[in-house]
């Protein structure tokens, strides 16, 4: 699917023109006015118009626990109607979307994708052929709970029948998942949709070129998702919060709980050119992804993108590139159940003499 990808060197990135950066601060708030639900679409009104440089903390909504009233829904867990986001309640009583203007795309059904999705955002100067930085400083849980369904579905889709919901608190001053009373783990939040906007309206269920649902738990607090600009402005959007997950999300889902990210966005004049998928890193590492309907092609193409980013990044011949992905180079899954299923690869910093500067430390 996506043959011949050809990331941005990081000589590029760095030599690209940057737009002039600026200092705004915005809080973008969900509300229905701010959010729609399922789809990923050019057609929008922008919510929110920045320009290169500016920062925006934006509430999101989980659609876990929307499905009905959540006052209700969350009553179950002993949660008080007090503890319920207000927004959550509004947008649960907001009619199902109609179709996007120019058919439904694949996937689209009652609710489009099911996600609710804040934005989108227009950023000023950035056209087609660009590239939008994402620097994720923060993501802020808003609600100490959140959900799972696990049932019927997910990678393992006959191990159970039916779908339950499971509704798991978390404690943000300790960082900590209680996941059962024996069973505690640290929260690793992170926003499960990050996207521009394609050339045509799409269901949110699959991710692609525009980012979308990536489920890529690497994307936390201190790194950076990088996005070719597909249509004038960006038209950014996120949504899918998460407080935890595994790689993989195998049950369908995460621990799914509103969250407000706190996001710079800056433009990268001509070099999103050639760019056929998100890439992205943090302090330590590099990360490349592969995307493909078939899990095993996916990884395929995470393998061919890695070799080509060794090549671009830190000129290895293919050889030497394959040879590194095999040798040293770790792979994983991000997620094995959005469509279009996401695999990517690790490519430490500290492997290499050639060091490259990192907002992040």
């Amino acid at each position: 699917m996506f043959d011949n990808f050809k990331t941005v060197t990081l000589a590029a990135l760095l030599t690209a023109q940057a737009l002039p950066v600026a200092a705004a601060t915005y809080h973008l708030n969900s509300t229905p006015q701010t959010i729609h639900r399922g789809i990923i679409s050019p057609d929008l009104t922008p919510v929110l118009r920045v320009k290169s440089g500016d920062t925006v903390k934006i509430d999101t909504i989980s659609h876990g626990g929307l499905q009905g009233d959540p006052v209700t829904f969350f009553a179950a867990a002993g949660i008080p109607q007090s503890a319920v986001l207000p927004d959550a309640v509004a947008v649960a009583k907001m009619p199902k979307p109609a179709a996007p203007p120019n058919g439904k795309p694949a996937g689209f059904g009652p609710g489009g994708g099911g996600h609710v999705l804040t934005g989108p955002i227009y950023i000023e100067g950035a056209e087609p052929g660009d590239m939008l930085e994402v620097r994720i400083l923060a993501v802020t849980p808003r609600v100490p709970y959140g959900v799972n369904n696990a049932g019927a579905g997910g990678a393992a889709p006959n191990m159970l029948t039916g779908r339950g919901s499971k509704i798991i608190k978390y404690d943000v001053s300790s960082n900590t998942v209680n996941f059962a009373n024996n069973i505690h783990f640290p929260m690793r939040p992170f926003m499960g949709i990050m996207a521009v906007a394609p050339a045509s309206a799409i269901s949110s269920k699959a991710p692609g070129q525009y980012g979308g649902n990536m489920d890529f738990e690497k994307l936390q607090a201190g790194s950076t998702l990088y996005l070719p600009v597909l249509v004038k402005g960006g038209l950014f959007v996120t949504g899918d919060s998460h407080a935890s997950q595994g790689d993989g999300e195998v049950s369908g889902n995460a621990l799914e709980a509103s969250m407000a990210p706190t996001l710079k966005f800056i433009v990268h004049k001509g070099a999103g050119r050639g760019m056929k998928l998100p890439f992205a890193e943090d302090k330590n590492n590099y990360y490349v992804l592969g995307m493909d309907p078939d899990l095993g092609k996916s990884l395929t193409n995470a393998i061919e993108n890695t070799v080509e980013f060794l090549r671009d990044h830190y000129e290895l011949s293919p050889s030497d590139a394959y040879s590194l992905c095999s040798t040293g180079i770790d792979f994983g899954i991000a997620e094995a159940v959005d469509v279009n299923l996401v695999t990517y690869s690790t490519v430490p910093k500290t492997y290499f003499g050639k060091k490259h500067p990192y907002w992040g430390g």
